[in-house]
């Protein structure tokens, strides 16, 4: 609900009026991690926040470590299957999908890739948000509003 993400922003970023003229309420988009909302600085450019669940870090640490450990008993179980180091398998994952709950490093990537984008002038065949960092945190990123379509639905 949107008390919920409006708490996250305001711990994150401090009281929305003094960076944000205008957030919807309503969700752009919402996906297991965080949920996406338009909104508009007092500069007047208009962005997406993106927001962090709240509790999600815990819930999907317990999932992957539950998934880890369930591969170390298989493995165990199954000696033979120590070979297909299901449990190395389970624990990149554990890693990699654990690292996307820092928006910083996220804000990161996208900065980079952005970069990379223009830098081979590949801006008209697809695009990067640009980042702001001022309005960024561990568990809100916000980024310039593009109106366009997903790559994926092309």
């Amino acid at each position: 609900p949107w008390s919920t993400i409006k708490r996250v922003i305001e711990e994150e970023l401090g009281p929305i009026p003094t960076t944000f003229a205008y957030v919807d309420q309503k969700p752009l988009a919402s996906a297991s991690i965080a949920q996406v909302h338009r909104a508009r600085l007092l500069s007047g450019e208009d962005v997406v926040i993106k927001v962090q669940k709240p509790g999600i870090d815990e819930s999907l640490k317990t999932d992957l470590g539950f998934l880890f450990s369930a591969a170390r008993i298989l493995e165990f179980i199954q000696p033979e299957w120590e070979r297909t180091s299901l449990s190395g398998v389970a624990g990149d994952l554990r890693a990699s999908m654990l690292e996307e709950l820092d928006f910083n490093k996220e804000a990161k990537n996208t900065i980079e890739f952005r970069r990379f984008l223009l830098d081979q002038g590949l801006m008209n065949v697809a695009a990067a948000p640009r980042v702001y960092l001022e309005y960024t945190s561990k568990k809100v990123m916000t980024l310039e509003y593009l109106n366009g379509v997903s790559l994926l639905d092309e």
